[in-house]
Order: C-alpha cells, then structure tokens, then sequence
C-alpha cells in the first residue's frame, strides 16, 4: 500500500502543476485566454509560449486582469507555489 501511495504522488502533483488555459470572450468579440501557469515547474516564459500557441500567432498581456497568485508561509511545512494568472487578448494576423 505505501508503495502505492509513493508512485501516486507525484503523479498526483504533476496533475496539478502547469498550465491551465480557458477560452474566454475579449472586447469587441476577440478571442481571448485566461492561462493559470504553476511556478510549481512552469516558467512565465513558458505561459507566454502557450498563449501563442493558443492565439497561433501575436498576443496581448492585459495588464489590468492579469495577476501573481501567492500563499503565505504557513510555517506548517507545506509549501503552495505561487500561480501566474495571464489574460490574453490575441491579436488578428488579418490585414
């Protein structure tokens, strides 16, 4: 049983850790993504990669919904890595 519970828990963390993203309505109708990136093993560098993935091509930060989600230590011994949010609007390669 606790070799069960060794191999499951990093597994389990894993699950938890990186990049989430949702579509979600910008302005005037443009796509946009709300992206929750864990520093757990994930860098911004890395979220930003995702988004342009997600928009296939040129995005936009907006820097009035974006925002670090962090936890205080609770000095328990637990530790809750902090958690990027990111909106981004992405941009119309169309001319």
């Amino acid at each position: 049983m606790k070799w069960i519970v060794l191999c499951l828990f990093p597994i389990s963390m894993s699950a938890c850790a990186g990049i989430e993203a949702t579509k979600v309505s910008g302005k005037q109708g443009q796509v946009s993504y709300h992206l929750t990136c864990s520093e757990f093993n994930t860098s911004l560098e890395a979220c930003k990669t995702k988004a342009q993935e997600l928009c296939g091509g040129p995005f936009e930060v907006n820097q009035r919904l974006s925002h670090r989600e962090t936890y205080p230590d609770s000095g328990d011994g637990f530790y809750m890595p902090a958690k990027q949010h990111l909106v981004v609007d992405c941009q119309s390669t169309a001319m």
